[in-house]
């Protein structure tokens, strides 16, 4: 439904403070803040405190009459809990129209503690030109850089969208940048974004590095800049995909990997999704999830990326869930190592292979290793590596003993099937 103006509210996270604005525009994500010239306030939206919703959509003259009656409704002006210093009221609106408690509803429960829910398709995972305005929004400088202390800074969490948190080699690399030409680091070193969620916890959505390094170069401040969470619309994706689009623009950082394309889909996947797929994972493994996959993640990522790590980041989503709810076993390089061992010292010679590419290597391998010990006996351990093998056990099983059908009569092979679930 269309509609030319809306209604917002903004509420401190840190006091509680409250705040409702009129927008005349159709646009809600189109940049625009508020036109209070309080310090308060405008010092708590700079720090990332106020969390904004959306309290109603209509015409202009409806919206100024809707940001009237929720303002008369609290009194605002007289109401230490607001930051309104009036009722409301437009200059060009001679007559209000009418609106009834019910249809200001969703405003008076914001009034009283209760957030707007907004329904939305389960496959609208991430909103690409909400998050891509917003990337603009910094580069233009529209929110401010704050220097803050280098001991706020280590109080930081660290939003993890990459396969491996901190690479520290790099930030050595940053901190000798540092250390060498502060002046210089100055100019190249892009600000530390923090978004701050509905708790007032500090996430790092932007700059990982850059926070380790100035520790290790002795810096006293950075520059950081504060995004709420409620910017992203308190959608997690949305705060993931900021993160991708940052450092697919590095300076001084370091750029997204295919490796972390895969946590990118498992990412996306346990965000918006998981809750709502069957016990078939019909919605992760269909077309739609991978449509979406390639729409949220390009350019970041090229489509062969994408979908070559979506077959990976399936797996091993299915897989977790078994680990997690049935228990599923997953053997350690040196546990296997350990069984082969006994086989090996009582004169049988045995490998390990996971029981999805049994059939393609494990005669191979067995061959080789009774070859090497001169021995006519053999022993091939094979484990599922992930539920999917599982699953597929009965296939590869069968394609086994065909190979193993042709070998010599004077060779005893066999094999061995370690249990993926507890007894």
């Amino acid at each position: 439904m269309s509609f030319q103006a809306f209604v917002y509210g903004y509420v401190n996270i840190n006091n509680g403070k409250r705040y409702i604005g009129y927008r005349g525009s159709s646009e809600i994500h189109d940049g625009y803040v508020f036109s209070s010239e309080d310090p308060e306030l405008r010092e708590a939206w700079s720090l990332g405190l106020l969390r904004r919703s959306i309290l109603a959509r209509g015409t202009k003259s409806h919206m100024i009459t809707m940001e009237r009656k929720l303002l008369k409704y609290i009194d605002a002006r007289r109401n230490d809990n607001w930051y309104n210093k009036s009722n409301g009221g437009g200059k060009d609106i001679k007559t209000y129209t009418t609106i009834s408690d019910e249809e200001a509803k969703v405003g008076i429960d914001w009034i009283n503690g209760i957030d707007p829910v907004e329904e939305r398709n389960i496959f609208d995972l991430v909103d690409i030109e909400l998050v891509d305005s917003i990337w603009k929004d910094v580069q233009e400088g529209k929110y401010e850089v704050i220097e803050v202390p280098t001991d706020v800074i280590k109080t930081f969490k660290h939003n993890q969208v990459r396969l491996v948190l901190l690479d520290h080699a790099h930030a050595e690399v940053i901190a000798d940048h540092m250390m060498h030409d502060p002046a210089e680091a100055r100019k190249n070193i892009s600000p530390i974004i923090v978004c701050v969620d509905e708790n007032g916890l500090m996430w790092i959505i932007d700059g990982n590095h850059t926070s380790k390094a100035i520790v290790k170069a002795g810096w006293t401040s950075a520059p950081v800049i504060y995004i709420n969470k409620s910017v992203f619309l308190n959608n997690q994706s949305n705060v993931d995909r900021f993160g991708y689009i940052a450092n697919h623009n590095p300076k001084i950082k370091k750029p997204n990997s295919k490796s972390d394309c895969q946590r990118a889909i498992i990412n996306l996947y346990m965000n918006g999704l998981a809750e709502h797929d069957d016990k078939e994972y019909n919605l992760l493994m269909g077309d739609r999830f991978k449509e979406t996959c390639l729409a949220a993640f390009y350019p970041m990522w090229t489509n062969p990326q994408i979908t070559g790590n979506l077959g990976q980041a399936r797996k091993r989503i299915k897989t977790d869930a078994a680990e997690a709810k049935l228990n599923f076993i997953r053997y350690s390089r040196p546990e296997l190592e350990t069984i082969c061992k006994k086989y090996d010292d009582s004169g049988v010679a045995a490998v390990t292979v996971t029981s999805g590419t049994i059939y393609n290597s494990g005669i191979g391998a067995i061959m080789n290793k009774m070859g090497g010990m001169g021995v006519q006996r053999g022993v091939i351990v094979t484990h599922h590596n992930n539920i999917d093998d599982y699953d597929s056990w009965s296939s590869s099983e069968l394609k086994l003993k065909k190979a193993m059908e042709l070998l010599h009569p004077n060779v005893k092979v066999e094999y061995v099937v370690l249990p993926c679930f507890p007894n």
